[in-house]
């Protein structure tokens, strides 16, 4: 059921939720001091940018993704 209501809303799990990377480039952005990252290697280094999610309906989607 929760899958259903986000892709009715075109809500991707794995590009709505923040991450450190994203996080820290916009702090960069604004001229803020950057936050500490998180314990976790995989936390602090992943960019949901670059990764493919597989849901077609996603608007992050990366449009040269091979299918």
């Amino acid at each position: 059921m929760l899958h259903l209501l986000h892709r009715i809303a075109r809500r991707c799990p794995t590009h709505d939720r923040a991450s450190y990377v994203v996080t820290a480039r916009l702090e960069q952005q604004l001229g803020m001091e950057p936050s500490p990252a998180p314990d976790s290697f995989t936390e602090a280094h992943c960019d949901p940018h670059l990764i493919d999610c597989g849901n077609a309906w996603c608007t992050h989607r990366r449009p040269y993704s091979s299918r």
